[in-house]
């Protein structure tokens, strides 16, 4: 069974394990739950199931500390990916999964450490009610992120699904160096077709398209980002087909030939002038439903001002 592997660690402070939790909390109450320390627990790669490891230690939930979580689900010839990482939280669900997904897994790609939200985290929710507000915030986050990826899915081309969840993903995971954005994820092209509904083959040519104009490099345990996704599109396949027919035409000598040839540039037209229009609508729904997200970020940020406000007004004195 999946708990034998299971290895305890050294417990760890929860201000420490995600200083954001204490967003909520007044400087009194964060000072007072400085001290609290939740158990932690380390999985090595493989098959992860979160009642077998989460139910024998009474938690409720985890938050990932190191490592990465994989979250496969498989609805009739499509497969989708969700990424679990550094400062996620996995929660124990009673719901089945929906019956339309013919598989579902979860696999451990990268060794990984968490810090279990059981009794402890019960008990100091008890003692500093706010910090559940801190809680359901990373919740949220991660609710919005899949609702990005879920957009990028809808981007026309794979290059641009590609380059827009590796920022996507970089904002989470990644840091800024000297010579780009490092990306510190190792994934498969298997994992990274999973996240934007591509298939792995058709990966493998995007990314060589991606290195081979510089917008990413491959690095021993991760990626580097050069090109930021910008909003015009780069050259497609089918303009530089429009270009070859074109010179064709002026350079066959054969009347049929030079016929044949411009009406193929003409249908190439065409569809590359539909491309575009289905392209524009495509980024003008990715720029309304970010603003959506933004203008509730901002709403969800004056509520936590609010409560702050309300909490430090409501402390006592001396």
């Amino acid at each position: 069974m999946l708990v034998d592997v299971l290895r305890n660690d050294r417990p760890i402070r929860l201000l420490d394990a995600e200083p954001e939790l204490a967003r909520f909390l007044s400087p009194d109450e964060r000072a007072q739950a400085a001290g609290l320390m939740l158990p932690t627990t380390r999985f090595p790669n493989g098959p992860f199931d979160i009642s077998a490891a989460l139910d024998p230690v009474a938690a409720f939930g985890a938050l990932v500390l190191d490592g990465m979580l994989l979250e496969r689900l498989v609805l009739g010839d499509h497969a989708g990916l969700r990424l679990v990482g550094p400062g996620d939280v996995i929660s124990l669900t009673r719901q089945p999964r929906p019956m339309l997904f013919s598989y579902a897994d979860c696999r451990v790609g990268a060794p990984m450490r968490v810090a279990l939200l059981g009794p402890e985290m019960l008990l100091a929710v008890r003692r500093w009610p706010a910090l559940l507000s801190g809680l359901q915030e990373l919740i949220a986050e991660q609710s919005d992120r899949l609702v990005a990826q879920l957009l990028i899915c809808q981007l026309p081309r794979v290059d641009q699904r590609l380059l827009a969840i590796m920022w996507l993903l970089a904002e989470s995971w990644g840091h800024v160096t000297a010579l780009g954005t490092s990306l510190p994820l190792n994934l498969t092209h298997d994992a990274l077709g999973g996240l934007i509904g591509a298939r792995r083959s058709t990966v493998t040519l995007a990314l060589g398209e991606l290195a081979e104009r510089g917008a990413v490099i491959r690095q021993d345990r991760g990626w580097l980002l050069l090109e930021a996704p910008a909003p015009a599109s780069a050259p497609s396949k089918e303009r530089q087909v429009v270009s070859h027919v074109s010179l064709s035409a002026w350079t066959s000598s054969a009347p049929a030939a030079e016929l044949a040839a411009v009406d193929a540039r003409g249908e190439l037209m065409e569809t590359v002038k539909r491309l575009r229009y289905e392209h524009m609508r495509s980024r003008e729904k990715l720029q309304h439903e970010l603003k959506r997200l933004q203008s509730s970020r901002t709403r969800a940020a004056e509520r936590r001002a609010r409560i702050t406000r309300r909490n430090r007004s409501s402390a006592p004195s001396g």
